[in-house]
Order: C-alpha cells, then structure tokens, then sequence
C-alpha cells in the first residue's frame, strides 16, 4: 500500500501561482475587451459628427433637397451609390432627418440629424445593440 505524499511547499506555490495567473488574465481581458467598446463607441459618434457636418455645410450653400442632404450623411455624396440603401454603419434614410426653419427670413435655418442609431457592444458583460444619443447640428443658410 502506497502513501500519498503531501505537497511538497514548491508544489503549492505553482498551483497558487497558476490561479492568480488565470484571475490576472481575467481581469485583463474584460478590460481590454472594453477599452475595445469605449473605442468603438468614441469612433462611430465622431464619424456621425462629422458626416451631419458635411451635410448640413452642404445643405447651406446647396438648395434644399432634402434626399441628396440625407445621402451626404449615409454616403458623403449627394446621390446614393448603385444598389445601396444603408449608410455608413448600418446607417438608413430613416435614422436622419433634415428640415429647414423660417424659409425665406434672415432666420432661414438647416437642421441636420441622426436619431436611434445602433451600437453593438462586444463586451460579453453587456452584449447587445445599444441606441446611441441624438446627433444634431444646425446651420444658419441664405436663400438664393
């Protein structure tokens, strides 16, 4: 009959040394995964800014045409390319809105905006579709 023998104190170390490894590689990769989120995040609002900028200083020096102001925000040009129908992100025509205030006044204003846009989270934590907050932006115009 064979006794087991205890573990020796260097056999103990490995195995404490191997859970502290698997709780640090842990901790590590949830937060990698939402500096990725917080990325993705950060990216796709600046890019909704910076289209609904475009389209609204094109809308100003433009005259109204409110679908070629809605595929400069989806496509960054004023006409749809062939056989697309979403935008930039899974961006549609009806997640933009574009309207004009006080026609004909010295108030003539352009209003340009992205409203229930999808965010998809990686994190497994809070995996999901998330909706972003309204992007609006609005512009001061002259009439022709």
């Amino acid at each position: 009959m064979r006794r087991s023998r205890p573990l020796s104190v260097s056999g103990a170390r490995r195995g404490a040394a191997l859970v502290e490894a698997a709780l640090v590689v842990l901790v590590f990769l949830v937060t990698l995964i939402g500096v990725f989120d917080l990325g993705q995040i950060f990216f796709i609002h600046q890019t909704f800014v910076e289209r609904v900028r475009n389209a609204a200083r094109y809308a100003v020096v433009n005259t109204y045409d409110e679908t070629a102001f809605k595929n400069m925000v989806l496509h960054n040009q004023p006409t749809a390319p062939e056989g697309r129908t979403s935008g930039i992100f899974g961006l549609t025509p009806a997640m933009v809105s574009v309207s004009q205030f006080d026609s004909g006044t010295s108030e003539h204003r352009v209003v340009v905006a992205i409203n229930n846009y999808p965010y998809r989270f990686f994190s497994p934590l809070i995996a999901g579709v998330f909706t972003g907050r309204s992007i609006t932006l609005s512009l001061p115009s002259e009439q022709p």
